[in-house]
């Protein structure tokens, strides 16, 4: 999905294979859970998941990462992780389910490409992007609207 001024704003990708997220105690970093809004998507609920929620994570690397997306999984234990997915697990054999803007957010490399995830030079500059911009208001919104028909 787009703006009308052409910028990418999320994608929906389904039928993706299970992933882990598995990672080596070093390799992990702090993030944050700025927003969490609970989304009924009916029968998206299992053995290791969580009751789904639109989110909004920043991990933190040498700036930071925010992204968004739909979640029925927990990002890291104890506030860390190697990586934030924006995945819900879908139900038995159907595959996993993204909509959010990336559908996995690191902690990026001063070289490497930051769009469409957002960067931030402080946690409040991100706090600030999800409690005072429209745009967020209306990215929430668009992902909230998601309906999971069989």
């Amino acid at each position: 999905m787009k703006k009308p001024d052409g910028a990418f704003v999320a994608a929906l990708r389904t039928g993706l294979p299970p992933s882990s997220s598995e990672c080596a105690e070093g390799a992990r970093k702090p993030y944050v859970v700025i927003s969490s809004v609970p989304v009924e998507l009916p029968g998206l609920t299992g053995e290791g998941t969580i009751a789904p929620r639109v989110v909004f994570r920043v991990i933190q690397g040498y700036r930071y990462f925010g992204s968004y997306g739909i979640i029925n999984i927990v990002g890291g234990a104890d506030g860390q992780a190697c990586e934030l997915r924006n995945v819900v697990r879908g139900p038995g054999g159907k595959g996993d389910y993204s909509f959010g803007d990336v559908g996995v957010l690191k902690a990026l490399a001063p070289d490497e490409k930051v769009a469409p995830a957002k960067a931030y030079d402080t946690l409040d500059q991100a706090a600030k992007y999800v409690g005072e911009s429209s745009e967020f208001a209306n990215v929430q919104r668009m992902l909230m609207s998601l309906e999971i028909k069989n």
